[in-house]
């Protein structure tokens, strides 16, 4: 990024602010639309918002984007707001117009795209929202904005949810009002941040929503929270709250710019926030790479790729056939010139072969681009999952004893990864958002 006398600065303010993650995503928009503006964070305390905005014009920011604990403070401060923000009585960007400071809130708005993206319309949905705060509030105006039928708002304390619901009602008369519980709901929000340091949940009664209902957290991270994977397990369509964050981006970038990012953009930075470095997953046959592969890129918009499927491909036959014209140095060298093609991918999901930690120059080679995280299991979690498969000669015929022994003289080369996940007593969904989690505190 070239940084010069024209170069229009960008940023967003909070305190604190060194965790956002927003610098990261508006200057890739930036690099990849070629602009020359740059984005940076200012940590601003409490009550030096009149100051921060004086100095926004004075220095000519073009955009600031406006965090905790500050959004209600600059609703007050902007000279004009648009009617998220009027309706919401929080600002979240902030553009400068010659001066004039015109404040905007792409939450309630980002919220609906990911919705949308996630295929799913607040139209005529039975919505309950669980809190009454800020972010409730974001939340309950973009469903109501966009035809929500009925919105339940449900909080701990029953006077802030009665609060909330009559200053809505005003605007949307006869859609919302306090509630007890979320019975028959088809649409739950958990706008609470209850889950996001701990293994609590804010709700519990999944089997009392309606059918189909679509649950939601707008915490991104843990990636699925407690409350999300009971809606899961519970057979219903969840959905977390990356998309808000990386949409409610897109949208502040468009008003600073004037440009709009595209789907293809808002997908890339989906993949980004995920995965910042691609994955390759490596561990003993039948883990579950593959299983928790497909579920990881699903979840990060990212590629994914079977190490062994791509040689299949390569070499236009089955691995037990390699195996049987070449023999398994034959099979390793095609696998490390198969692994030297993928290593330079970005963004990517790579679900490597069992045997592909025994040449460490493969190993080697991916840390230099790519995280490399070891699925580890017990042997009855191999044999289930390899029961019937023909397609791994190294196992077939091998008694459970045998197998133990050979994921034994394997384990020294699977110690060469960047971190280790137990899926003995994990399904592929739940692996893969321990690996997201895990990869999140390496950050």
């Amino acid at each position: 990024m070239n940084i010069n006398a024209k170069t229009v600065p960008l940023g967003v303010v909070g305190w604190p602010v060194t965790h956002s993650i927003s610098p990261e995503l508006h200057n890739r928009l930036i690099e990849k639309l070629g602009l020359n503006y740059f984005y940076s964070a200012y940590p601003v305390q409490p009550g030096a918002m009149p100051r921060a905005l004086d100095g926004m014009r004075a220095l000519g920011i073009r955009g600031l984007n406006v965090t905790i604990p500050h959004k209600e403070e600059a609703f007050r401060l902007c000279d004009r707001l648009d009617a998220y923000a009027a309706g919401i009585g929080a600002v979240n960007t902030v553009v400068n117009e010659n001066g004039c400071l015109r404040g905007y809130n792409t939450d309630a708005p980002g919220f609906i795209a990911c919705l949308r993206r996630e295929g799913v319309s607040a139209a005529g949905k039975k919505a309950a929202l669980l809190g009454a705060g800020g972010a409730a509030r974001a939340v309950a105006v973009g469903l109501l904005q966009n035809g929500a039928a009925e919105l339940r708002i449900i909080n701990r304390t029953r006077e802030r949810a009665e609060r909330l619901a009559s200053e809505l009602a005003a605007r949307f008369p006869g859609r919302v009002r306090a509630a007890a519980n979320a019975d028959g709901a088809d649409l739950l929000v958990n706008a609470t941040s209850v889950g996001m340091k701990n293994s609590e949940t804010p709700f519990a009664d999944f089997d009392r929503l309606g059918e189909g209902c679509v649950v939601c957290d707008i915490v991104y991270c843990p990636r699925e929270t407690v409350f999300l994977r009971g809606a899961r397990e519970a057979g219903l369509k969840t959905v977390g709250g990356i998309g808000m964050l990386v949409y409610q981006a897109a949208l502040a970038f468009e008003l600073f710019t004037g440009m709009a990012p595209g789907e293809e953009a808002v997908e890339e930075l989906l993949r980004r926030v995920e995965l910042k470095r691609s994955v390759a997953l490596t561990g003993f046959m039948g883990c579950g790479k593959s299983a928790v592969g497909r579920e990881l890129a699903q979840m990060c918009a990212a590629e994914f790729i079977d190490c062994d499927d791509y040689i299949v491909k390569k070499a236009g036959k089955p691995i037990p056939e390699i195996f049987a014209e070449v023999g398994e140095a034959g099979f390793r060298d095609m696998e490390s010139r198969c692994i030297a093609e993928l290593a330079g991918r970005s963004g990517a999901v790579i679900a490597l072969g069992g045997g592909a930690v025994l040449r460490r120059e493969n190993i080697d080679l991916l840390r230099e681009n790519c995280r490399v995280v070891r699925i580890k299991t017990d042997v009855g979690k191999v044999l289930r999952n390899t029961a019937g498969d023909r397609s791994r000669p190294l196992l077939r015929g091998k008694t459970p004893e045998q197998v133990a022994e050979l994921m034994a003289l394997r384990e020294p080369y699977y110690q060469n990864c960047d971190l280790t996940v137990d899926a003995s007593k994990t399904d592929p969904r739940e692996t893969a958002c321990i690996i997201l989690d895990k990869i999140a505190e390496m950050s």
